[in-house]
Parts: C-alpha cells; structure tokens; sequence
C-alpha cells in the first residue's frame, strides 16, 4: 500500500516580483520612485503654499514671485490692473500746490495715513493707493475717485498696497475717515456703500446735484475680497 502521508507544496518563488531578491524595477516603483515624489510634493508645499503663508502675514512689502505663487494667484495677491478705469481720462487741473502724494486715515480699519498717488502712471495701485486722474482732488467740489487692492481679508496688512482695501466693507454708514491734503484734515463720512459689475463704473461720475457744491469721495476696490467679479464702491461725503 503506497504511502499516504500529508503532503507539502513548496510555492516557486523565482517569477514572483516581490519575493525574487533581484527585483530592482520594483524596487525603484516601491522605495526610490515614490519617496521622490514625496519630496517633490513638499517642496511644492513649501515654495508654493508654506513661504508664501509666512511672507504675507508678516511682510508690508511681498516680492514677485511669492505674489505668483500658487498661494498668491488664490488669495488676490497676483498683478492686476482696473482696466475698466482706462477710458478717457480729463486732463488734471493744472494747480501750484497739487501734491504729488497724499494721505488717507481710516481708523476703524486701522489703516494710518496710507499713501494715496495723486497722479498714478498706471492702474495698478501696487505701491500706493490711486487717485483716477481728471477727477476732482480732495476738498474740491466734485467727487474724489480712489482705488486700491484687497485679497482675502485674512492676509489683510494695513501697511500692503496689495492688501490695504481688503476691509473696505466693514465701513457703514455714518463711520469718518480722512484725507490728509496740502497740510489741510479733510473729514468726510460714510453715506452709502454699493456693489456692481466693472463694466458700469464710471469714476467721473458725481452722486450728489451738482448744484450742492458738495465735496464727496468714492473709494473702490475688488469685491468679494480676493475675487475680481465685482467692485465696492464707499460713497462718503466731506464734513463742513
């Protein structure tokens, strides 16, 4: 009678891609090839996302390319330009004491005489806040067109020209703010604040009669903070 005793299977393992001792291809897939992806993906994180972060919540000044990061591109703080301000311009007024630079002091939003450009070279207000050239300069009768950039209100830094807007919706009517002009403290008050598309802006144009005589202010900027959809316009009126 034959032998039946239990019997042993012995599995071949010299075909098998992760037994066989000298599998160097999956090797590299498993070990090599997946941890430098791993390191790429967080030296993208760190270029891309991390520094960007740190720069922006403690620099007054952000250099290029941590604005055209990833990051940056997100939060608002890419370049940009107010194109529908580029219509026909007035000729500003020639006058012997028009400023080159003047001030504007919004406490509630704790921004502290930022630099206003009376005649900007160009519509990105990346450095100082703009003044729309042709109209009227504080204190005069008719309105005072200024704009300036916002990006997500959780970066916002009063001292960034790329952040200095990023507030502006927290006036309500009735709050002050001032312009600092020819040595001259100017108080104006918030009457009213709107939201509209781009395409209808006009910064020429007046929102109180003519015939009040009244000096009135529109301040503008990016809205919703961080996005480009729409624009908010502060309508405040000068205190007599």
């Amino acid at each position: 009678m034959p032998y039946a005793g239990k019997k042993v299977y012995l599995k071949n393992e010299s075909f098998d891609p992760i037994y066989h001792s000298v599998n160097y291809g999956f090797f590299f897939k498993s070990r090599i090839l997946s941890g430098g992806l791993m390191a790429l993906g967080f030296l993208v994180l760190g270029t891309q996302v991390v520094m960007p972060l740190v720069f922006f919540k403690t620099q007054d000044d952000v250099a290029e390319p941590m604005r055209g990061s990833v990051l940056g591109v997100a939060t608002g703080y890419s370049d940009f330009e107010y194109k529908e301000l580029s219509g026909e311009k007035k000729t500003q007024d020639t006058q012997v004491n028009v400023p080159k630079y003047f001030y504007i002091q919004i406490p509630k939003l704790k921004i502290d005489k930022g630099i206003v450009e009376t005649n900007p070279a160009n519509l990105d207000p990346d450095t100082a806040i703009g003044h729309y050239i042709g109209s009227a300069l504080p204190g005069e009768k008719g309105n005072t067109f200024i704009y300036g950039h916002s990006v997500l209100p959780f970066f916002f830094n009063p001292k960034n020209y790329k952040t200095i807007f990023s507030t502006l919706g927290d006036l309500d009517t009735g709050d002050e703010f001032y312009i600092y002009y020819n040595n001259n403290k100017l108080t104006y008050k918030v009457e009213f604040k709107e939201v509209v598309d781009p395409v209808t802006v006009d910064p020429l144009a007046e929102f109180k009669p003519d015939y009040l005589n009244e000096s009135t202010v529109t301040l503008m900027t990016c809205w919703p903070a961080g996005t480009r959809q729409k624009r908010l316009l502060v309508r405040a009126t000068l205190e007599k």
